[in-house]
């Protein structure tokens, strides 16, 4: 079944320290995802792992909006860690998170879940943000949407969090990004004079494994 939408997302990621990576799965998979779609406003908590790209995993969860976070509910769990939580902590390493809001969209996501996602993360300076602005949603995601198994595009604006810019493609193969259609789409229009502007640039194809 798809995901049922909303417009906040609160997104992790992370690598984890290699001994303990058995049991992190198995915290997040039956523990903590679980416990965290308790949480009203929560609507849906997947799991990848890259495919390319680094850290080695991302977690996604889609929020009614992005003040889910701040509810009493979400905040008791967060500050109440379970005994297994408090023993998995330590263990996160090279972690980023940031909780978004949806200001674009483009395509149709399918019927299943795609198999793979690319999340691109960056920034922009204030004084390009309009034409920037401009690109992305007229040039730059329509064109990468009609890729062939490219099948939807969010982009969304960081409340929390930095880079400020995240993007999330959803794809049929986590090896679209790097074919000659996909090069040729992310040229499009008026990338040459924006990409000057383009920072902190952070890109991962991540493939589903939860729930797989």
């Amino acid at each position: 079944m798809p995901t049922e939408t909303g417009t906040g997302l609160l997104v992790v990621w992370t690598d984890v320290a290699p001994e303990a990576e058995e049991e992190f799965n198995q915290w997040y998979n039956t523990e903590h995802i679980p416990q965290l779609l308790g949480v009203k406003g929560f609507l849906s908590g997947k799991r990848y792992q890259a495919a390319d790209g680094t850290p080695k995993y991302i977690a996604i969860y889609e929020l009614a909006d992005e003040n889910v976070v701040k509810s009493e509910a979400f905040l008791r769990v967060r500050e109440n860690p379970t005994p297994w939580t408090r023993r998995m902590l330590p263990l996160f390493r090279n972690t980023q998170r940031g909780v978004f809001r949806q200001i674009f969209s483009y395509g149709q996501r399918p019927a299943k879940e795609a198999e793979f996602v690319l999340t691109v993360r960056l920034n922009t300076p204030a004084e390009h943000e309009k034409e920037f602005t401009a690109w992305y949603n007229e040039d730059h995601i329509p064109a990468l949407v009609g890729v062939p198994g490219v099948y939807c595009a969010r982009r969304y604006l960081a409340v929390e969090g930095d880079p400020r810019f995240l993007a999330v493609y959803e794809l049929s193969d986590g090896g679209i990004p790097r074919k000659p259609e996909w090069e040729r789409a992310r040229n499009y229009g008026r990338t040459a004079q924006i990409r000057p502007y383009l920072q902190n640039l952070q890109a991962v194809v991540g493939r589903l494994i939860y729930p797989g």
